[in-house]
């Protein structure tokens, strides 16, 4: 097994999730198409690469639904795609993204509170004001 800067980046970016990750590619598993997008280069090399490492035992291989862009109807439609994890953070990663999709729920309220204070011009939720009596 050779030891190349791309497999290194491609295990890299399958094990070390943070949320700007999961904003924008969702939880793992990833197919070879998100992987290129994240570390760049083709689609068809990262995908040579995934089944090399496949073969290695390095990653682990499970098929997943991915939106792909359809040009026909003008629209992405949900496709069977093959997708990756790394065989060292499978179960750790399937478990982050149960936890991923049990928050959805939450970050979309915040998401839309924040919206809502964003274009109402209020930096934080609206407070009541303080009422006072004069005692005389």
């Amino acid at each position: 097994m050779r030891d190349t800067k791309r497999k290194r980046a491609i295990l890299a970016m399958l094990e070390s999730h943070d949320e700007r990750q999961f904003l924008e590619y969702g939880p793992a598993p990833y197919s070879a198409t998100t992987i290129a997008a994240e570390i760049g280069g083709s689609t068809q090399s990262v995908a040579r690469t995934l089944r090399g490492m496949l073969n290695e035992g390095l990653v682990f291989a499970v098929r997943d639904r991915e939106e792909v862009w359809n040009t026909i109807a003008r629209n992405f439609i949900p496709m069977p795609v093959t997708a990756y994890f790394s065989a060292r953070t499978m179960h750790a990663d399937i478990a982050a993204a149960q936890r991923w999709r049990d928050g959805a729920a939450a970050r979309s309220d915040e998401a839309g509170q924040a919206l809502m204070r964003a274009f109402s011009g209020q930096s934080q939720a609206p407070m009541l004001p303080l009422v006072t009596t004069k005692v005389s």
